[in-house]
């Protein structure tokens, strides 16, 4: 049996750097399958338009999804999604598509959501090659899997870099650092630009910061978003 692997991620060093990773994996004892199978990788893609052209032409057994995406604002609708929207519609337009995340972002309620939208594995950026192999059979064998250190943030909750920030207000921090503004923000989260503002607004409040200098000095110090500025 060949397991066909689709690779998505904005960066191509990422997706370029998991392809390698796969491509050292022995298949076969762990699942308890024919060794004769194997991994096949059938494309690698950094935006959410080509990932969706792909999955629909092709037979796809395991999506290795990196939580951002290259993504434009036009008229068509899923070229404008990654992050938890993305993977929304993708559960729901692909339930037996097997789901592994890969995002740097610990927030509890972020992983939570994500895992309840029917993903079923979730790892961070810094990932070993043994690991990867462990999620990939993990998720194969219809089993939930997240990273150890991810587990933690899981159940422990956050610090300054995220504490009691919500998952939308989380989202538009996130958006405003790939160099979104209020209105494609309102518009790709279905809101309206005071909603959007409010969120931003709340997440400041809980961060402890006055200013947008302040907020993007604190989310690059914290990593917890990657500002593109």
């Amino acid at each position: 049996m060949c397991i066909n692997i689709v690779i998505a991620d904005e960066l191509r060093l990422v997706r370029k750097g998991v392809i390698s990773l796969i491509n050292n994996m022995h298949y076969g004892e762990q699942l308890g399958e024919d060794p004769t199978g194997g991994y096949n990788i059938i494309a690698d893609t950094s935006t959410p338009n080509e990932l969706v052209n792909i999955l629909s032409s092709n037979s796809v057994d395991l999506l290795i999804l990196g939580y951002s995406l290259s993504t434009k604002e036009n008229s068509n609708p899923i070229s404008s999604l990654d992050g938890y929207a993305l993977i929304k519609w993708l559960t729901k337009k692909y339930p037996d598509l097997k789901i592994i995340v890969i995002s740097p972002y610990k927030h509890p309620s972020l992983m939570r959501t994500i895992l309840e939208m029917g993903a079923t594995g979730y790892i961070s950026m810094d990932i070993c090659e043994k690991t990867l192999e462990r999620v990939i059979v993990s998720v194969l064998n219809n089993e939930v899997y997240v990273e150890k250190g991810m587990m933690k943030s899981l159940f422990q909750g956050g610090d300054r870099s995220g504490k009691d920030v919500s998952l939308k207000e989380m989202e538009v921090l996130r958006l405003l650092c790939k160099g979104l503004n209020l209105t494609s923000i309102a518009n790709r989260m279905n809101l309206s630009i005071k909603t959007v503002s409010a969120h931003k607004l709340r997440a400041m409040s809980k961060l402890d910061v006055d200013s947008d200098c302040q907020l993007y000095c604190l989310l690059t110090e914290t990593k917890l978003f990657n500002v593109s500025f």
